[in-house]
């Protein structure tokens, strides 16, 4: 039988089959229902097949469940080696439970498989190769289309042939699967095509759009095609599943856009709807069929710090919290929608910087304004402060360094005096403003100034002044006499000038004006004056004689020391005598006959004298002047009695003597009714003077001539004629400024030129002459000046910096159009500015440091210009420029003890006022308490402790903020010094440190050791807080200030009280120090010092080291 018929056998149960038979065998059991007995078994089968043979051999699908080792994967059998077939047979049979009869049953199938196994070992036997191999009848020739291969029993067919005896022609690659073999040829199936069948045909020929795969019958669509025939138009994309393409264009759901439909629409009027210190809050647009939105946030810079929220579709706004003050934070909004987010919408907003703690304003000056601010807890990088006046609006802005204390404050200068101004702070960080803070605060009423007196009389006193540039409701005057009597008196606002009446003469007097609106002062300016000694008055002269005449007077009001009189008789004689301050009348004796005299009087107390009161007399001489007149006519006698009076001083030679010599003139004179003819008692001088008046008065009088002005300055002129030729008694002038003030003066007749003064600066002036002749006047002479303009007053240079000086001035009386200020350094290079005319106050900046300047400042009006007034000042060049102790300022040459400006921690936008002492132990301190009269009161609130208060250069307290600054914000330690005297003592106690504490510590003491000879009270205070009446901050009962008069560091209560009640002895209430002088003795004089540690152990300005107990400092390097 052939292989094939072999493998007939039994198909379905016997090919490839493999049986094994085990039989597991217990120990036999007396109980044959025993569980767990069983018979199990198992028969393995191989047999080798030729890989020849057309048998493929399956793996086997179950794997044998024991390990004995056969190999039963004929897969693993390598190419050209035999295939396994393996019969497998596993029987397992379990005994069932009851009589032991039924493994009868069992040999028997054992015995049925004994069997089949014999068939089986039969079979491997028949299907051996050789087997097969012998019973192939006609396949070894192989139809000659072949090669026969007796070891697989099988013909290798020829190209082209094929069948098992390689007769039958073949078609290529079997048509493929795609047609059908006709004679070697394919006869291809419907859509396929080629020798093989294997290429297929596109559908529509890819419509002219598309490449066709011929090997799998697809078009491969060009890019702007799609479709299985190529013949649909792409949309781009494909809509990215957003939309649907028609024609190649993409129509988008909702919420989707762009040519593909792969963008989602941007949100939407994205906006800022609230901001605090820690909130944002944003709104946007809604929009359709969106899923959600992605709010994405961080701050400005810190891109790594961002944060995202997803906020539900139906909000359309939200509330970022927790965000930093002050701080600017980028936000974008995207819309999500199928997992895609929008392009983001972008919005910058900043939180609000944290606002104020508290603002105030701590000191209101004439011209300034000092206001003070608790910084924010958050950074700031500066401050914007803004002020305007109420009046005017006319709003200002400056930038304010933020401080490194914990206020920062700022003085405002160059404002108006008596104004209300608002200012309003503003925290500033980066471009972010915070939320402004205000207060309001009115500059104080100015002073007048310039105040001086002038016109001093007897009994008053004209006082002048510059008015205040300050809104006032009126200026008050108190004047106060050296006797102690004080008067006052109110003046109108617009007053200027004012005379005081019923003065006391000879007397001394301070007089004070200041200006008030409401209840605001301002500060007094005063002037003193000395009222002139009264003149005697109704002076008289009586029982007069021919040689002989007594006169009378009324008594000064003054106290003075004498009287003087002196009479000069017509001739030039003059004597002088003295009367008793009690008397009030003397008789003059010893005089000539016939002589008129001049007699004067006045009154004397030390070097000062009254004004001269005087009175003329003569003594008897009868004359008739009608039977004599010709008789004393003669020449020489006329002309030596003219000559003598003076008449012809003033008159050509031979104007006189034609005067005096002509009878016919003194006949004509006489027959004109000039001359009366009557009895004349008196001298003959009053005689010839009453003759010449009368021919005078007769002839006609000729007028000046040549009037010229010289020598015109701001506030006077003078003038100059040619005299006239008549004989005159004066000469008058006559000036009016152009604003219409009229002044007239007398001048002597010998005199032919004059000085007018008390001119107005700028003023034209129009000046008119004439001369008079008793009652008869010449004709006027006249001519015009212009003053000149009075310069700049009181030109002075303040706050000098290394490169910058305010330069200030009082304006010129004139009326000016501008001013040119001009500053030179000393090598010579000057700069000039040109101002206007309401300019007071200018600021040099640029200048070079340590350099002198002289500054000259001119006022112009047109082409006329004023003097030049000039001040020279230095620029800062010191050691230490901006002095932060005065230490420091002792070190740049300041010796002598005083009020100096120093500078907290070295920075010139921080200046203190502060008394130095710099004798004291080698000098350097700052003063910060004195107690020495009892002028001050030291029972104050706690806002004054805290601010300072007095006069440095008498009893005062610095301020527990300054101290604070001093000693705490800067890297020195200070060290303390108490100095306590009395009038016969003096003690010190010196503790090498000392430092207050901020304002929210209630400026805490801390203080170090102690040394001195007044005993130690500080250290029982050290580290207690502050103590006033108003702020309770001890440890006793009750309030230490309250009951003991003071304020203090004050523990429960104290050793030291040095700002109790003055003077008083009650225990622990006074000024005490109770390791020197107990608890009952008020110390009438304190003083409070502190200057750095190191300038103790440093020679300043020559000062001598302190020697510690003889023992050298060591310094560890």
């Amino acid at each position: 039988m052939d292989f094939q018929s072999c493998l007939a056998f039994p198909l379905g149960l016997l090919l490839c089959y493999a049986l094994q038979t085990s039989a597991v065998q217990h120990p036999e059991s007396h109980d044959c229902t025993r569980d767990g007995q069983r018979v199990s078994f198992s028969h393995s089968y191989k047999i080798d097949l030729p890989t020849s043979s057309q048998i493929k051999v399956e793996a086997d699908p179950l794997q044998h469940e024991d390990n004995s080792g056969v190999q039963l994967d004929p897969g693993e059998a390598e190419e050209k080696e035999e295939q396994n077939i393996i019969f497998r047979h596993n029987i397992r049979v379990h005994t069932p439970k009851g009589d032991c009869d039924t493994l009868t049953h069992v040999k028997n199938l054992l015995e049925r498989m004994e069997k089949l196994e014999k068939e089986v070992s039969e079979l491997r036997e028949v299907c051996s190769p050789q087997k097969c191999c012998g019973g192939s009848q006609g396949v070894s020739h192989c139809s000659a289309h072949g090669t026969f291969l007796p070891e697989t029993c099988s013909c290798k067919c020829a190209e082209g042939w094929e069948g098992s005896d390689c007769s039958q022609p073949s078609c290529p690659s079997h048509c493929t699967g795609h047609g059908r073999c006709d004679g070697g040829k394919c006869i291809c199936d419907e859509l396929h095509f080629g020798e093989d069948c294997s290429q297929q045909l596109c559908p529509e020929n890819c419509s002219g759009n598309g490449l066709c795969d011929t090997a799998k019958g697809i078009c491969q669509c060009y890019q702007e095609f799609t479709g299985e025939d190529c013949s649909e138009k792409r949309c781009p994309g494909d809509c990215s599943g957003n939309g649907f393409c028609d024609t190649g264009e993409c129509y988008c759901h909702d919420g989707f856009f762009g040519l593909d439909c792969s963008q989602v629409l941007a949100p939407q009027n994205l906006q800022l709807l609230n901001s605090t210190e820690n909130l944002l809050a944003v709104s946007w647009e809604p929009v359709i069929d969106v899923d959600h939105y992605l709010i994405s946030y961080y701050p400005a810079g810190a891109e790594t710090s961002v944060k995202q929220v997803h906020v539900p579709k139906e909000q359309l706004s939200y509330e970022i919290v927790g965000l930093l003050p002050g701080t600017t934070y980028n936000i974008t909004l995207h819309h999500v929608q199928k997992g895609l987010a929008s392009e983001p919408k972008h919005l910058e907003a900043s939180t609000v910087l944290s606002a104020l703690g508290a603002i105030w304003v701590t000191e209101e000056m004439e011209h300034s304004l000092e206001v003070e601010w608790e910084n924010p807890p958050t950074d700031v990088d500066y401050y914007k402060l803004k002020f305007r006046s109420l009046v005017e609006m006319d709003e200002k802005q400056v930038m304010v360094p933020k401080s490194n204390d914990p206020k920062s404050r700022y003085i405002m200068t160059g404002l108006k005096p008596g104004t209300e101004y608002e200012v309003t702070v503003i925290p500033v960080k980066g471009d972010t403003e915070g939320k402004p803070s205000s207060v309001s605060g009115r500059t104080g009423v100015d002073s007048p100034t310039n105040v001086a007196t002038e016109r001093v009389t007897e009994d008053t006193a004209t006082v002048s002044w510059n008015k205040v540039e300050a809104p006032i409701d009126k200026y008050m005057v108190r004047y106060t006499s050296s006797d102690g009597d004080t008067k006052e008196i109110e003046t109108g606002s617009e007053d200027d000038i004012i005379t005081i009446q019923d003065l006391k003469p000879g007397m001394e007097y301070v007089f004070y004006i200041w200006a008030e609106k409401g209840p605001q002062r301002s500060r007094k300016a005063s002037t003193r004056a000395v009222t002139e000694i009264d003149s005697p008055t109704e002076l008289l002269t009586d029982q007069v004689t021919e040689d002989a005449i007594t006169v009378s007077w009324k008594k000064v009001r003054a106290s003075i020391d004498r009287y003087r009189v002196s009479y000069t008789s017509a001739n030039g004689d003059t004597e002088e005598r003295e009367v008793e301050e009690d008397k009030n009348v003397t008789t003059l004796a010893g005089l000539k006959p016939g002589m008129k005299y001049v007699i004067y009087i006045w009154a004397e107390k030390g070097q000062h004298q009254s004004k001269r009161v005087s009175t003329e007399a003569g003594t008897e001489f009868r004359f008739d002047i009608a039977s004599n007149l010709l008789h004393y006519h003669s020449s020489l006698y006329l002309y030596s009695i003219f000559y003598s009076r003076g008449f012809c001083l003033k008159m050509t030679m031979a104007r006189c003597l034609t005067l005096s010599c002509s009878s016919s003139a003194l006949v004509m004179a006489r027959d004109h009714g000039a001359l009366e003819s009557k009895s004349f008692k008196g001298n003959v001088s009053v005689l010839v003077t009453h003759i010449f008046y009368s021919v005078l008065d007769f002839l006609e009088m000729d007028s000046p001539k040549n009037l010229v002005t010289d020598r015109v300055t701001e506030d006077s002129a003078t003038i100059s004629w040619d005299s006239v030729q008549a004989p005159i008694d004066r000469y008058m002038v006559s000036y009016t400024s152009a604003d219409g003030d009229t002044q007239e003066i007398e001048v002597g007749k010998d005199r032919n030129i004059t000085t007018l003064t008390g001119l107005k600066p700028g003023m034209k002036v129009t000046i008119h002459l004439w001369a008079e002749l008793g009652s008869k006047q010449s004709k006027r002479a006249s001519t015009v000046t212009l003053t000149e303009i009075d310069p700049p007053k009181n030109l002075c240079v303040s706050d000098v910096t290394h490169s910058t000086g305010v330069v200030t001035w009082t304006p010129p009386a004139a009326q000016i159009d501008g001013y040119t200020l001009t500053y030179q350094g000393q090598d010579g290079t000057s700069k000039e500015v040109q101002l206007g005319p309401s300019e007071q106050r200018f600021v040099l900046e640029g200048l070079e440091q340590a350099v002198r300047y002289t500054i000259f400042v001119m006022a112009y009006k047109g082409a006329h210009q004023s003097r030049q007034t000039n001040s020279t000042f230095s620029t800062v060049g010191f050691l230490h420029p901006y002095p932060a102790d005065c230490s420091q300022a002792q070190r740049n040459g300041n010796a002598s003890s005083g009020t100096y400006t120093i500078y907290l921690n070295g920075d010139g936008s921080r200046p203190v006022q502060v008394y130095c002492d710099m004798t004291t132990d080698g000098g350097g301190w700052i003063v910060f308490q004195r107690r020495s009269t009892g002028e001050v009161d030291f029972y104050k609130r706690w806002k004054n402790y805290v601010e300072g208060f007095g006069d440095p250069a008498g009893e005062f307290w610095l301020g527990l903020d300054k101290l604070h600054n001093l000693t705490s914000s800067s890297p020195i330690r200070y060290e303390l010094r108490v100095d306590l005297r009395t009038a016969s003592e003096s003690v010190f106690a010196v503790y090498d440190f000392f430092q207050i504490a901020s304002g929210r510590d209630r400026y805490r003491l801390s203080v170090g050791s102690y040394r001195g000879n007044a005993g130690d009270a500080m250290t029982y205070h050290n580290g207690w807080k502050f103590t006033t009446w108003d702020r309770d901050n001890d440890v006793a009962l009750s309030n230490c200030a309250l009951t003991h008069h003071g304020a203090w560091w004050y523990k429960n209560c104290h050793l030291a009280n040095l700002n109790g009640k003055y003077g008083e002895s009650k225990h622990s209430e006074g000024v005490n120090w109770e390791p020197w002088k107990g608890h009952e003795f008020s110390i009438p004089f304190t003083e409070m010092k502190i200057r750095p540690q190191s300038s103790s152990n440093e020679p300043v300005l020559g000062r001598k080291k302190r020697s510690l107990s003889g023992k050298r400092k060591k310094i560890r390097a």
